[in-house]
C-alpha cells in the first residue's frame, strides 16, 4: 500500500483534517498565483484513481472558454507556471485538462510524525462541535444468541461513534434490544415443551432454534406460539417469572460481550 493510499483513506475519515486543510490551501494558492484568480474559486478533489495523484483540479477546464484556449493546453501553461514546494512531489496534466498533484514523501513523514507525537489525541477536531448525534447499533434480541451480524454492527457503530466524538460532537449510543415478539414466544414455547434452562445462555439459544424449527414445521405449533406471543405482550402473570429469568440471562450475557468490546450504551 502506498503512503498516498493511506492518506486518502484518512482524509475520507476526517482524521487528517488539519493537514488536509493546510495542503489544500497551499495548492489553491499555488494555482491562484499561476492563473491570477481568487484561491476560493479553485476546486480541489481526490481523484477516484489514486494513480492520478492525491489532489486534482479542473481549473483549466473552468477557465478555458473564458480564455479562448484548449483546456489541456491551458492546463499545461498553468503547470509550467507552478512553483513546487517541499510538500509537492510532482504536478501533471491528465485527461481533457485536469491538473493532478502528487504529494511528497516528506509530507507523509510529517503526518506520521504528528500522529506519533499526539498519540491518542491525534485526529481530534472541531468539525462537529455543538452537534448532538445519536448512533444506533448492535441491536441483539434477548432470547436469541448474539451472532456475527451483531458483532459487525457493533464494530461499525462503535467506530462511527468514536469518530464523531473525536470531531467534538455530543454522541448518544442507542441499542434497541427487542424484548418482545415471536422470537421470545418461540423460546418460551420450547422451554415449556423441552425444559430448556433459561439461566443458561446456550440453552436459551437452543430453545429459540427448537421453537423456530417447530414453528415452521407445524401449523398447530405456529398457532400455539402466536397465542403465547399475545399472552407475553399483555404480560400474563403466569408467564412473567420465566420471562424475567430468560430476559435477565440474555441481557447479562450481552453486557459481558459489550464489556469485552469496549462499548457502553446510553439507551
Amino acid at each position: 500500500m502506498q503512503s498516498s493510499d493511506i492518506f486518502f483513506g484518512l482524509c475520507e475519515l476526517g482524521l487528517v483534517e488539519y493537514n488536509t486543510s493546510m495542503i489544500r490551501e497551499k495548492l489553491r494558492g499555488i494555482i491562484a498565483d499561476s492563473v491570477h484568480i481568487e484561491p476560493d474559486k479553485i476546486n480541489l478533489e481526490h481523484p477516484t484513481n489514486l494513480s492520478h495523484g492525491d489532489f486534482s483540479s479542473n481549473i483549466a477546464m473552468v477557465l478555458a472558454k473564458k480564455e479562448g484556449k484548449n483546456p489541456k493546453e491551458l492546463a499545461k501553461e498553468i503547470v509550467n507556471n507552478i512553483k513546487l514546494s517541499p510538500e509537492i512531489k510532482k504536478v501533471e496534466v491528465a485527461g481533457p485538462g485536469f491538473i493532478n498533484f502528487s504529494l511528497s514523501r516528506s509530507f507523509f513523514i510529517n503526518v506520521v510524525s504528528s500522529i506519533l507525537k499526539e498519540k491518542d489525541k491525534w485526529g481530534r477536531n472541531n468539525l462537529l462541535e455543538g452537534r448532538k448525534i445519536m448512533v444506533e447499533y448492535t441491536d441483539p434480541n434477548p432470547f436469541k444468541v448474539f451472532h456475527i451480524g451483531h458483532l459487525m454492527s457493533n464494530t461499525i457503530g462503535e467506530s462511527i461513534s468514536r469518530l464523531i466524538e473525536f470531531s467534538s460532537a455530543e454522541v448518544k449510543r442507542a441499542n434497541y434490544q427487542g424484548d418482545i415478539g415471536l422470537h421470545v414466544a418461540k423460546a418460551l414455547w420450547a422451554v415449556g415443551k423441552e425444559g430448556f434452562n433459561l439461566r443458561n445462555i446456550d440453552d436459551i439459544g437452543r430453545a429459540y432454534s427448537y421453537g423456530h424449527k417447530k414453528y415452521e414445521e407445524s401449523e398447530d405449533v405456529k398457532l400455539e406460539i402466536i397465542e403465547l406471543n399475545k399472552r407475553i405482550a399483555i404480560k400474563d402473570s403466569d408467564l412473567m417469572d420465566i420471562y424475567d429469568i430468560g430476559l435477565k440471562t440474555s441481557l447479562n450475557h450481552f453486557e459481558e460481550i459489550y464489556k469485552i468490546l469496549g462499548t457502553k450504551f446510553d439507551y
